[in-house]
Order: structure tokens, then C-alpha cells, then sequence
């Protein structure tokens, strides 16, 4: 995280600079869980009616303390668990074709079919309020339900059988959503149209070339993620010759793809894409003149499989010129991740962190946190 911030000097634009550094300043302080930021911005109350005037609506921490912390929260913890009852010997289908293939779809989980448990259009509709608001998508990870999709996501990953609530999800949550906007528009929430991969191979395989992190990506909109709306590209493993050779400079760059090479993961809502980190994708535009459905909105995370923590390229490893090994991590700060069954824990105080994590890894790539106006205000800038 502090690495990229440093970054942000060379990327902002001349124009606002000082109060795009305050802005990063500010979020900072949530990132790091200021008591006093987060008893300004953590009002549960303030979310719950911004959200009740989008109408369907989502509530913010009804069911947790403001100052819970989550309960066995240290996913390296050693557990007396048997060995054939990990996610790892229960998702051999699922990772059977994502050995193969590198992605898998799944459809919706039973309770979330149908209009059941949620309505579709709830989140739709908060995130409409939100970006009245002048508050990015980012911040449905302040409403319960985006926990409660998440859980029901990973046992859905995982099967009934598993302890699917064991499993770690990292704190890279995120949201996006696209609007109906030109071609070349930058904006807070939207997608990345250069293909990359989240973590070298060997940052997320072990060494019987087995994953150890799995990307999820959930459609929030009613229409889900349609070819035209903004569906996920993702390379299949057979047309990426250079899958398996993390130190191959090839493995880093990948812009010669195009939407001709890849598998366009169509996905309903509330169903899961799932692939493997280490896989070229990208996100689709939203594409007005051929969709009649609305822009794509999205839940994103990563689910570890056992104990190796994910690496998105913070250790010295994955700089030029460092020296330490793959597996040397950069110091965490901000939020750590967690058990699946603790991520709606910790209160308003470790949601804003999340909310902040993601606004900061990718405010590179909005400089000047393009398309919300009303967030500098929002933020007492």
C-alpha cells in the first residue's frame, strides 16, 4: 500500500493536486482505522437512510457491534481439521477446470434464486443512491447484505460439505460499476480494459502446481454479466504460452490480447465467476449501441486455498532490482484478511478499512478520483 502511494506523484494531474493529496490523505486515515475518522464516516445510521432513499434498500451493521473485532481472526491459525474435509479435496471439480481451462461459472446459490433473500434489485438501487451521494461504489461494503452475498458465494465455491466458513478471504474486496459513458471515460468503480494477471504463477500455485488463491467476481445488477454490459474476459490457460513461466518477461506483458482470445464469462446475478489469479482477463465496456441491459456492477475478492497468503506483487520480489524471495511478503497494514465466517465483523471501523483499501490499490489508475464529484466534500476537502 505505501508503495503505491508513492507512486501517485508521477500519475496525478496538475490541475487539483493538492486536494487530490488531501483526498489520499483522508483516506489514509480510514485505511489505517482512525478513531476519529471512522467515528465520522462510521455513522451506521447515515448509511442505513442514504440507503432507504434508493428504495430497495440494504442496512449497514444491523446485526454487529460498532466495536466488535473479528473473532478468530488469524488465518494461519492451526486447526484440528481433517485433511480431506479443506476446500482443496472438495473443490476437485470446480479445480479440475480451472486446471484446465484457468475459469470457471457457477450459478447462483439456491437461496439467492428466484428473488429469494434479496431483492434484485436492492443493490442496484444503493449503489443509484451512493453516487447521489457523491459516494463511490466502494462503499456497499458498508452494507450487511454485500457480507452476507459474499458467505453465501463461498459455500457455494466450496460445497455444504466443507468448513467453507474457514476458508481465508483476502482484504482486497472490491466493487465496480460501469456506466453508460464514451469509450476512454476514467472513473472510480470502472473496468480495466488492458489485460493483466492479479499474481504471477508462482505467487498463487504451490508446488504441485495446485492454486492457492482463487479471484471471485459476482454480478450485482438484475441483468448479470451479459457480452455487451461489461462480462469478464478471461485468456483460457491453452492460449497463454506463457501461463507457466512466471520469470518469462511475456508473463508480465499481455496487451496483445483482444476480446477475440477470450472466453467472455456471461455470469447471471449472484452467480460466480471464479478463476485462477495467474490467468490473463480483463472487463468488458459496457457497449450502449449493442446491450439493452443496464451496466454491469460487480462483487470482487480472493479466496486463499490453505495457509499461503496471496501475493498481488508487494514483496521486494516483484520490484526491479529486489532480492528477496517469492515468498517474502511486504508488511501488512490496514485491514488483514480473515476467515470467511468473521468478514462481516469488526464493524463499521474494519468495513471503512476495506472501503479504503480498495479506493487506494487502484487510485493509480483514476488519478484525481475522476467521476465523483461530491466525494471531495464528502471528505471535508
Amino acid at each position: 500500500m505505501l508503495e503505491n502511494l508513492k507512486r501517485q506523484e508521477a500519475v496525478l494531474p496538475t490541475i487539483d493536486r493538492a486536494k487530490t493529496l488531501e483526498m489520499l490523505f483522508q483516506l489514509q486515515t480510514l485505511y489505517f482505522g482512525d478513531d476519529e475518522a471512522v467515528a465520522k464516516y462510521g455513522k451506521s445510521a447515515y448509511w442505513d437512510d442514504l440507503a432507504a432513499g434508493g428504495g430497495e434498500r440494504l442496512m449497514c451493521c444491523r446485526t454487529v457491534d460498532a466495536d466488535a473485532v473479528p473473532a478468530d481472526n488469524n488465518p494461519n491459525q492451526q486447526r484440528d481439521v481433517d485433511t480431506q474435509n479443506t476446500p482443496m479435496a472438495l473443490l476437485s471439480n470446480l479445480l479440475e477446470n480451472i486446471a484446465s481451462k484457468g475459469y470457471h461459472v457457477l450459478p447462483p446459490p439456491p437461496n439467492r434464486r428466484e428473488g429469494r433473500n434479496q431483492s434484485s434489485t436492492a443493490f442496484s438501487s444503493t449503489l443509484e443512491a451512493l453516487a447521489n451521494a457523491g459516494w463511490p461504489p466502494q462503499f456497499l461494503l458498508m452494507y450487511d447484505e454485500t457480507w452476507e452475498l459474499l458467505k453465501d458465494a463461498v459455500r457455494g465455491i466450496v460445497g455444504d460439505e466443507c468448513d467453507w466458513d474457514n476458508v481465508t478471504i483476502e482484504s482486497d474486496v472490491n466493487i465496480w460499476s460501469l456506466r453508460d459513458c464514451p469509450p476512454g471515460t476514467y472513473y472510480i468503480g470502472g473496468n480495466f480494459i488492458n489485460p493483466h494477471r492479479d499474481m504471477v504463477y508462482d505467487a498463487c500455485h504451490d508446488e504441485d502446481e495446485r492454486p492457492t488463491s482463487l479471484s471471485v467476481w459476482i454480478p450485482l445488477n438484475p441483468s448479470g454479466a451479459t457480452e455487451s454490459n461489461g462480462c469478464m474476459r478471461v485468456l483460457p490457460i491453452e492460449s497463454d504460452d506463457f501461463f507457466y513461466c512466471p520469470q518469462h518477461p511475456r508473463h508480465s506483458m499481455n496487451s496483445e490480447y483482444t476480446d477475440e482470445d477470450a472466453e467472455k464469462l456471461t455470469v447471471a446475478q449472484f452467480g460466480c465467476g471464479v478463476w485462477d489469479p495467474s490467468c490473463v482477463h480483463w472487463g468488458g465496456s459496457y457497449e450502449a449501441d449493442q446491450s439493452d441491459q443496464e451496466p454491469r456492477s460487480s462483487l470482487a475478492f480472493t479466496i486463499r486455498l490453505g495457509g499461503k497468503a496471496a501475493d498481488f506483487g508487494t514483496s521486494a520480489s516483484r520490484i526491479p532490482g529486489g532480492t528477496s524471495s517469492p515468498s517474502d511478503q511486504a508488511e501488512e497494514t490496514g485491514p488483514k484478511a480473515c476467515l470467511v465466517k468473521n468478514c462481516d465483523k469488526g464493524g463499521p471501523k474494519r468495513r471503512l478499512q476495506v472501503v479504503a483499501k480498495s479506493l487506494l490499490s487502484y487510485s493509480h489508475h483514476w488519478p484525481g478520483f475522476p467521476g465523483f464529484e461530491g466525494l471531495r466534500e464528502n471528505l471535508g476537502i
